[in-house]
């Protein structure tokens, strides 16, 4: 059996892990496409040896190009995808991505190819799914950030620190990266502050502690779009008058997807792995693969795929709330 991976979007640590443990667990050949949809259009096919995937497996340096694709797939797009696979002799095609990757899959599904869905997304959106591949690594850049934040606020007190962080619509990874590093304050899209009850709590903090450090989703201000860079500027416009104090800021942008992969990373991409291999061997086709609120690696169809935000009913929430980070 011949086995096409290709990452779509951004990309990601635990990658090559992912790979890795595709090929550890089943006998198959693998494939890989560089550049994302773009290379199964351009069939920028290559086979990666064992050897390889073994060196590189927790490596931070990719062995696959993710990539975008601008427009959306025209029928002769789909017709030389199709070609292209067929010439390989691929039984099946694992795509890692997001919510846009799903839609193609289930487009190119359609045309009688075994497809497969694999979040991979530091801003973990995936609808139905607790964790995507990226998401813990990225976790990990923003402590390590926060920490030395911590240190030169010892060193100098009486600072307010601001970082912007990815994540697109979804707060998920700020929420979970403010817990995750101790951080004051998390603005997220789904749960805006009243400016004046955030100035006041920052005054509040800074009198009890040598620094504020406050995470900031791009998409927290309603001038975001797909690209934009820029909330942390107009959160700091309409807090730092009020405050009287300077706000010290940090973007904190592609850098979020790269980084050696956390243990939490490899394992969930071993049981992500595990899941594809076992709906393959069973003949279960045109799934995505999610993790669930307990850890479970489950099938759902093509069709189900969407983005979500963050769930106001989770323990992460709640637990953000009773810490009045939100």
């Amino acid at each position: 059996m011949k086995i096409g991976l290709v990452i779509s979007g951004g990309d990601v640590s635990g990658m090559n892990n992912f790979i890795f443990q595709i090929n550890r667990m089943t006998d198959s050949e693998i494939v890989i496409f560089d550049g994302g949809i773009s290379g199964l259009i351009n069939n920028t096919a290559k086979e990666i040896s064992r050897r390889d995937l073994v060196d590189l497996s927790i490596s931070s340096v990719p062995l696959i190009a993710s990539g975008r694709k601008e427009e959306k797939c025209r029928k002769s797009d789909y017709e030389k995808i199709i070609k292209n696979i067929r010439q390989k002799k691929i039984d099946c095609l694992v795509m890692g991505g997001g919510d846009g990757s799903f839609q193609f899959l289930k487009v190119l599904s359609e045309y009688g190819i075994n497809c497969y869905g694999i979040g991979m997304t530091i801003d973990n959106d995936i609808t139905g799914s607790s964790y995507s591949i990226g998401f813990s690594t990225a976790c990990e850049q923003v402590i390590s950030e926060v920490a030395k934040l911590r240190n030169t606020g010892r060193g100098l007190p009486g600072r307010v620190f601001m970082v912007e962080l990815l994540g697109g619509y979804c707060g998920e990874l700020t929420l979970q990266a403010a817990l995750k590093s101790n951080a004051d304050i998390a603005l997220i899209p789904e749960a805006v502050w009243d400016i004046d009850e955030l100035a006041t709590k920052i005054r509040t903090k800074i009198d009890q502690q040598n620094s504020v450090i406050i995470l900031c989703s791009e998409g927290y201000t309603k001038e975001y779009t797909p690209g934009f860079q820029g909330a942390i500027d107009t959160m700091i416009g309409k807090i730092e008058h009020k405050i009287g104090i300077r706000i010290r800021k940090t973007i904190m942008g592609y850098g979020l997807r790269n980084g050696t992969p956390t243990g939490e990373e490899i394992i969930q991409g071993a049981i992500l792995a595990e899941e594809v291999v076992r709906c393959i061997n069973s003949g279960l086709t045109n799934k995505i693969i999610v993790i669930n609120n307990n850890n479970k690696a489950i099938p759902v169809d093509l069709n189900n795929s969407d983005k979500r935000l963050v769930d106001k009913e989770s323990n992460f929430y709640k637990l953000a709330k009773a810490n009045n980070l939100i």
